[in-house]
């Protein structure tokens, strides 16, 4: 075992450190480390990370760094080669099932096809995903269905020990009941620029990387996608709700600490006709003309993200994590945020206070037996003179949550707990450009600024292959009010739409505005047919109060184009069939 990933894995004393070692944890070198991690990173979406969070709050998986994903293959593979020895006997028969299965495809390289050579090895699958969504209640007159067809291709591998590199694309077509002459029509929110048809929407999503080493950093260079925080899926920095982005990503650990530094690209919400709310976001005097044409060309405004995130091992069952975010535009890139060692807090007060900073602490507390527990808090621009003020600048956001694995003796059981709040005008900035998002889609949490949510979910595994779960989850949001004349009282419960002219700023009010309640209770089932093909059933009923009623009811439908709202049931039956993880 290389003594980088040995480290990754077992907690080292902070005393052990030296101003020598610490430099060169951040400084390139120029040749390659014998022990360097140059292998790909496995999707997020992946269920290996379940897997992995469980074995760490059975005291199973001290210093894997939990807040800081996508984990790299070589990673897990290490992980897995030490329960297969040190736990084995430990584990249910179930769990044993899970481990080989992981261990057939990391351990022994499971793919469909495979070439192998002195220099090195690929490794190329296919991609395949059928999405159904069905809906009814809540005014419907007829069923409204959505289906997404998928298809596409991976092609991964390494060339000797020092470069990795991985490649995946899929084109999705979204059809159904509906009409799709707007960007909002479309239920994937995922989207970069699609194709509307009609009846039908044509969208593709491609990721390319390479992955090696400088000395003792971890670099990868190519377009692919994070999650930063202690919360197993959703958080309040970095989250994959976005498409992906191209970066450059800088990764190093030494003993008890872990830093990881991104410089990435970003895209303005689309200001296009089909894209109504993200009109006006571009600069109408950034034109050109070629060729006689009478219409010119917009140019599209530059966007960047910088971002960097620290977690120190305390002791082996607790690590802090911290990070800053900060989203900027209309410029090149700048030095002061490509530093990955520079505070951005002050980087921005030096470029004059002109964009968007995000900062956040959370802990990770897994003492084993079963249990662990995280708590986040993120802060999203602070006015320093009335720090303890209502005033709208200071915008904060909370997130706490529990697993308790073999709940009461439930054997291959987990219960989970989680509540979320988010402030009035988290990830908003009153520039455009500088909003918390990548096209429309948000970077960090799901859940709309002036909203909170608490869920309780219960999963238990009949067989290796086979699980069932419960959710239930109450949510609550103040969202913007539309007046009668057209105007917006905006009371900060719009990512999209940040403070202007006439905005109450001195003051904020949790869960102002126009009140959405909803109730949810979940029941899902999923089932690996094969170890790459797997099919997800699930059944949900929304009781809703003040909620946007159909056909105009999606997220990203802007204030002014809604159909209405009201009260009512709905309910949600949703299939998924997947073959291999993009």
């Amino acid at each position: 075992m290389s003594e980088k990933i040995r480290n990754q894995l077992i907690y080292k004393p902070l005393g052990t450190l030296s101003i020598r070692v610490l430099l060169g944890l951040l400084i390139p070198l120029g040749t390659v480390a014998a022990g360097a991690d140059s292998s790909v990173y496995v999707p997020l979406d992946h269920w290996v990370y379940r897997f992995v969070e469980r074995l760490e709050a059975q005291g199973r998986a001290n210093g894997m760094s939990d807040g800081i994903k996508p984990y790299s293959r070589n990673k897990i593979e290490e992980l897995l080669d030490i329960v297969n020895k040190k736990y084995r006997p430990e584990l249910s028969p179930i769990e044993l099932g899970e481990l080989d299965l992981l261990r057939g495809e990391f351990i022994r390289e499971r793919a469909m096809f495979h070439y192998r050579a002195h220099g090195g090895a690929v490794f190329a699958d296919f991609l395949a995903r059928q999405q159904t969504d069905l809906f009814s209640g809540r005014g419907r007159s007829a069923a409204e269905v959505v289906y997404r067809h998928r298809g596409g291709g991976i092609v991964r591998g390494h060339i000797g020990r020092s470069v990795g590199f991985r490649m995946a694309f899929e084109q999705v077509r979204e059809q159904g009941s509906r009409d799709y002459e707007y960007r909002h029509d479309l239920y994937e929110r995922r989207i970069d620029l699609p194709q509307l048809k009609g009846g039908a929407a044509d969208f593709h999503e491609g990721t390319a990387y390479v992955k090696f080493a400088v000395g003792p950093v971890d670099v990868q260079l190519g377009k692919d996608e994070a999650l930063w925080g202690p919360a197993p899926g959703q958080n309040l920095g970095l989250s994959n709700n976005a498409p992906s982005f191209n970066m450059i990503r800088l990764q190093s650990q030494l003993g008890a600490f872990k830093l990881v530094s991104i410089s990435a690209e970003l895209r303005p919400c689309p200001n296009r006709s089909d894209s109504p709310l993200c009109v006006g976001t571009a600069d109408s005097a950034a034109t050109y003309a070629v060729n006689g044409l009478t219409n010119v060309r917009l140019l599209e405004r530059q966007k960047y993200l910088a971002a960097h995130r620290l977690e120190v091992a305390l002791a082996p069952w607790l690590d802090l994590g911290f990070q800053e975010v900060v989203v900027y535009g209309d410029r090149g890139l700048e030095p002061s945020y490509v530093n990955p060692l520079m505070f951005y807090w002050a980087a921005q007060s030096h470029l004059g206070d002109k964009d968007n900073l995000l900062m956040g602490v959370d802990l990770d507390i897994h003492p084993g037996r079963g249990r662990r527990y995280y708590l986040a808090y993120v802060v999203d621009d602070l006015k320093k003179a009335r720090i303890f003020s209502d005033d709208f600048a200071n915008k904060f956001s909370l997130q706490a949550g529990m697993l308790w694995v073999d709940p009461l003796g439930l054997a291959d059981a987990e219960l989970r707990a989680e509540y979320v709040r988010i402030e009035p005008w988290l990830y908003s900035h009153r520039f455009p450009i500088n909003t918390f998002r990548h096209f429309d889609s948000p970077l960090g949490h799901p859940l709309a600024p002036n909203s909170d949510q608490w869920q309780l979910s219960l999963t238990k595994r009949a067989t290796r292959d086979l699980e069932v779960a419960v959710y239930v989850t109450r949510s609550r949001h103040g969202e913007n009010e539309l007046a009668a004349d057209g105007t917006i009282r905006n009371v900060g419960g719009d990512m999209h739409y940040g403070w202007r002219p006439g905005d109450e700023r001195e003051t904020k009010q949790f869960l102002d505005g126009h009140l959405v309640r909803r109730t949810t209770l979940t029941a899902g089932l999923h089932w690996r047919i094969l170890p790459d093909l797997q099919l997800e059933a699930e059944y949900a009923q929304e009781w809703g109060q003040g909620v946007p009623l159909p056909p105009a009811w999606g997220p990203a439908v802007p204030l002014g184009w809604r159909s209405g709202y009201g009260d009512g049931r709905q309910q949600h039956l949703r299939f998924d069939l997947r073959f291999n993880y993009f």
